[in-house]
């Protein structure tokens, strides 16, 4: 099980916030973070998540006119520009779908992807759009289980972060 511990900051008081809405951050129990270029990225660490397993998540622009057909076709799309380039060998895409929890529209897609030598990645890719803010959220690890549950963990709380309405 994942605990998470949700802390709210409000750069708006900050001298160098670009905008008053604030920076919302998940502090992960054996899970090591990292932010870079405004994705933050939790690494495992323990074997309660399996090693290997990174899930990451960004704010997105917010955008409530995509579709999960495009959502689907951008998804293959990078999935066949991908497939056979440098250590990629094959890129599948499936279990495509959307479903709405506690108010936030979740399009996701599994992506399996298989390396050049021998192991193969497994991850969950989906958007997250909520009353007024999106975000992207991503699980990946060597074993489909564990992706699917470090994500459904991390998604309960991305969920409640995306339903939280701005001012």
């Amino acid at each position: 099980m994942i605990k998470t511990v949700l802390v709210l900051i409000t750069l708006g008081a900050l001298p160098h916030a670009a905008s008053a809405q604030g920076s919302i951050a998940l502090a992960v129990e054996g899970w090591n973070t990292e932010t870079r270029n405004d994705v933050t990225y939790y690494r495992c660490a323990s074997s309660a998540c399996a090693a290997g397993s990174v899930v990451s998540y960004k704010r997105q622009p917010h955008r409530t006119t995509i579709t999960i057909v495009d959502f689907e076709n951008h998804h293959r799309g990078l999935a066949k520009q991908n497939a056979g380039q440098g250590k990629v060998r094959d890129v599948r895409i499936a279990d495509v779908k959307q479903r709405l929890v506690d108010g936030v529209r979740v399009m996701q897609v599994s992506r399996a992807v298989e390396w050049t030598d021998g192991t193969t990645t497994h991850a969950i890719e989906s958007r997250l759009i909520g009353p007024d803010k999106s975000f992207s959220l991503v699980s990946d690890s060597p074993r489909r289980d564990y992706t699917a549950n470090n994500f459904e963990g991390f998604l309960r709380q991305l969920v409640i972060i995306a339903s939280i309405k701005g001012p």
